[in-house]
């Protein structure tokens, strides 16, 4: 087995695997986890209530069990109460999801998995750089470099061992099977034609067409954990270009500043203390938390008129996705439903200028004094 030469993207005290896709990099990690405790017959995983069905297919694919745990109330993070029960002698790992740009709280997370023996996973698919890579906390980190990610490589995802990877572990990353990597010409008309769909205004025609069914959530079993390589230049060319990235949520933090007063939440790691968070870091959406879940919707058609790509995210808790249910082990959910009852994000990518910022900002004002 051979690593890709791109480690350089990572500092030096992480080795890195290359696969397929992010949910194949988490479910090796998953996988590794396991192998500490081969002797278990149902290794269980901890995930958050809030967050992508791909965190059960990849728990899943990795032969092993979610244990759903609730979030914090208006916070997308991990509830550590509610996680230190949740743990059993079964529990072999906790994934850390990083939300839209904002990191959870690695810190006091791994001081609960080394009292209790468990692997820390940094989920970092949203958010770049991973946390880890500066403060060396998780165990692994899994970055994607699928559609929409801040390092959109159109597919494909890694693992970041901290240290070295284990002749065990070496051993079930060879006995993957590996996908060509191609990046000529078919690669690039693909990547040009999802930045045209991109546009706003493609997008909101295509939002229309019921049967694409873009913007909605679904659970996609995954059975296969697939290799592939990414080239260094390709990487280097995907970082150097999200650090070009505009930092539009400073507009965002300037103009939505007032809407606090009428019971918004803006989720931007200044006020709420969720992490250390780096301001000068470009951000993958922009996240808030309307005072009700009617309004939330109210704003989202209204922003969806004017051309503004305003979503609900995943629009339920993790366990009311389709088909996620029978798969999991869960308690109570109740902040993370709250949480998705309210939450909408907007666009922070390198089109939306300070002026939409403003327009964004008159339309959720005009609604919310209508809702006074």
């Amino acid at each position: 087995m051979s690593t890709a030469p791109t480690d350089s993207a990572w500092g030096d005290h992480y080795e890195a695997a290359y696969f397929a896709s992010g949910t194949d990099a988490l479910a090796m990690a998953v996988q590794m986890a396991c192998l500490k405790s081969p002797d278990m017959p149902e290794p269980e995983v901890i995930i958050p209530a809030y967050g992508c069905p791909d965190l059960v297919a990849a728990v899943r694919c990795a032969g092993a069990v979610p244990v759903v745990v609730d979030v914090e109330d208006e916070m997308p993070f991990l509830d550590r109460s509610a996680l230190i029960e949740s743990i059993s002698t079964s529990t072999v790992a906790v994934v850390a999801v990083n939300f839209l740009g904002i990191p959870e709280r690695l810190e006091a997370l791994s001081v609960i998995c080394r009292e209790h023996g468990l692997c820390l996973i940094e989920d970092s698919a949203q958010c770049f750089p991973p946390l880890s890579c500066h403060s060396l906390v998780a165990d692994s980190v899994v970055v994607s470099f699928g559609r929409g990610k801040p390092i959109n490589l159109m597919g494909g995802g890694a693992l970041l061992r901290r240290g070295h990877f284990s002749e065990k572990e070496r051993s079930s990353l060879e006995n993957c099977p590996q996908q060509s990597a191609n990046y000529g010409v078919p690669w690039r008309l693909k990547r040009l034609l999802f930045n045209v769909v991109l546009h706003r205004f493609c997008l909101s025609l295509i939002e229309k067409i019921p049967i694409l069914g873009i913007g909605s959530t679904t659970l996609v079993p995954h059975s296969t954990i697939t290799r592939k390589q990414v080239p260094e230049r390709l990487l280097l060319g995907g970082v150097k270009a999200f650090y070009q990235r505009p930092l539009v949520h400073r507009w965002y933090d300037l103009h939505l500043l007032p809407l606090q007063n009428r019971g918004w939440i803006l989720l931007n790691g200044i006020n709420r203390g969720e992490a250390c968070l780096d301001r000068n870091i470009p951000r993958l959406r922009y996240a808030v938390l309307a005072p009700t879940s009617g309004l939330r919707d109210e704003c989202i058609r209204a922003l969806t008129v004017a051309g503004i790509g305003a979503t609900a995210l995943y629009e339920s808790a993790i366990t009311g996705i389709p088909g996620v249910a029978p798969l999991v082990r869960a308690g109570r959910v109740t902040s993370a439903k709250g949480f998705a009852s309210r939450l909408m994000t907007l666009p922070s990518h390198e089109d939306v200028s300070e002026r939409d910022v403003q327009v964004i900002a008159k339309i959720m004002g005009n609604l919310s004094q209508v809702c006074d």
